[in-house]
C-alpha cells in the first residue's frame, strides 16, 4: 500500500513539474506561442469548451464511434479466437497472416476503407474494429492453446463434457492472458477511432483537433489534445478496474 502510495505521488510530481516547466518555458519567451502554449491558458480554453458544448457534443460522436467498434472488436475477437483455437489448422494458416497484417501501419489503408465506407462514422467504425480486433483474437488462441494440459487431463478424468471442459477449466485458467488481449484491443480501438476522425475530418475529438491545427488555434489545438488524453486515461481506468473484477472472479 506504501509503495503504491508514493508510486502514485511521484507520478503526479512528475506532471506538476512538466506542466510548470512548461508554463515557465513559453511565459519566458523561449518557445513561441504559435508553436507552444502555457498549461494556464490550455486550461481556460478547455474550461470554455466545456461550457460552450462543444467538447460534449465531439465526445459524444467519438464516444458512439469507440462504443461500437470496441464491442464489435470484442465479439469478432473472442469468437475467431475460440475458433483459431478449437480448429488449429486454420488458426495455425491464419495467425501469421494477421500479425503481419498487424504489424503494418494499418492506418495507410484508410483510402480503401474511405471509399469503400464514404466520410461518416461507417469508416471510423470500419477501420476501428479491424485494428481491436486483430490483438484480441491472438490472444485469445494463444491463451487457450497456453493453459497447462494438466488441468485438461483433470478435467477429462472427471468425465467432464467439452463445456463443462472449456468454461470450468479452460476459459478460467486463461482469463488473465485473455484480458491482457482485451485490453490492448480496446487501446488500439480508440487510437484508430481518434487518427481516422483526425484524417478524414469526419467528426468527434479527431476532427476538432485536426481543425484548430488548420486554422492556427494552438490554445484550442492542446486543449483538444489534452481532452484525449484525458479522456483516454480516465477509461483506462475503468477498463483496469473491471479487469481485476473479472480476474478476482475467475482466478
Amino acid at each position: 500500500m506504501r509503495d503504491s502510495l508514493a508510486i502514485r505521488l511521484n507520478r503526479i510530481g512528475v506532471v506538476v513539474l512538466a506542466l510548470l516547466a512548461t508554463e515557465a518555458v513559453v511565459r519566458s519567451g523561449l518557445v513561441s506561442k504559435l508553436i507552444l502554449s502555457a498549461p494556464s491558458t490550455v486550461a481556460v480554453k478547455a474550461w470554455e469548451d466545456v461550457l460552450s458544448g462543444e467538447l460534449l457534443a465531439h465526445l459524444a460522436v467519438t464516444a458512439v464511434e469507440f462504443s461500437v467498434a470496441f464491442l464489435a472488436a470484442l465479439a469478432l475477437g473472442v469468437g475467431f479466437g475460440i475458433v483459431f483455437f478449437r480448429f488449429r489448422l486454420i488458426g495455425g494458416a491464419v495467425e501469421p497472416l494477421l500479425l503481419a497484417f498487424f504489424a503494418a501501419p494499418t492506418i495507410l489503408l484508410y483510402p480503401v476503407f474511405m471509399t469503400l465506407f464514404g466520410l461518416g462514422s461507417a469508416v471510423v467504425i470500419a477501420m476501428a474494429i479491424v485494428t481491436g480486433t486483430i490483438p484480441i483474437v491472438v490472444n485469445v488462441s494463444a491463451a487457450l492453446l497456453g493453459v497447462e494440459q494438466i488441468f485438461v487431463k483433470l478435467g477429462r478424468s472427471l468425465t467432464a463434457t467439452p463445456w463443462q471442459l472449456f468454461w470450468k477449466i479452460l476459459f478460467p485458467a486463461a482469463t488473465p492472458a485473455i484480458l491482457s488481449g482485451i485490453r490492448m484491443g480496446f487501446t488500439y480501438t480508440f487510437i484508430s477511432v481518434i487518427a481516422v476522425e483526425f484524417l478524414l475530418f469526419s467528426g468527434g475529438l479527431g476532427r476538432m483537433v485536426s481543425w484548430r491545427y488548420f486554422i492556427f488555434d494552438t490554445e484550442g489545438l492542446y486543449s483538444g489534445i489534452a481532452m484525449v488524453i484525458v479522456v483516454a486515461a480516465a477509461v483506462n481506468s475503468l477498463v483496469r478496474l473491471a479487469e481485476e473484477r473479472v480476474r478476482s472472479r475467475w482466478t
